[in-house]
């Protein structure tokens, strides 16, 4: 499966540190990896949630206070990351 990052969330990963850059990382290849191997969304393990309302058709993934949203193009085999940000700020 093919990882697309959007430029807002190239621009947040460059912003912070080096720790949270890596605790980003590997949740998002966690996911990459139960897709491919499972064919499952893990949603629990890693408190994944479906969005609602404007957001419907993405999903988020919770890292301590950090936000990953995202999309899932099966017939595209990509996980399009559209932005990653601090709970207060990702959901505007």
């Amino acid at each position: 499966m093919k990882v697309t990052f959007s430029s807002h969330s190239m621009k947040f990963l460059s912003s912070c540190d080096e720790r949270n850059q890596e605790r980003i990382r590997t949740k998002i290849k966690e996911l990459v990896i139960s897709i491919d191997q499972k064919g499952i969304i893990p949603f629990r393990e890693l408190q994944i949630k479906m969005l609602a309302g404007k957001w419907k058709g993405f999903m988020r993934m919770r890292i301590g206070k950090t936000r990953i949203i995202f999309r899932i193009e099966k017939e595209k085999q990509e996980l399009l990351v559209y932005t990653i940000d601090f709970r207060g700020e990702v959901y505007r």
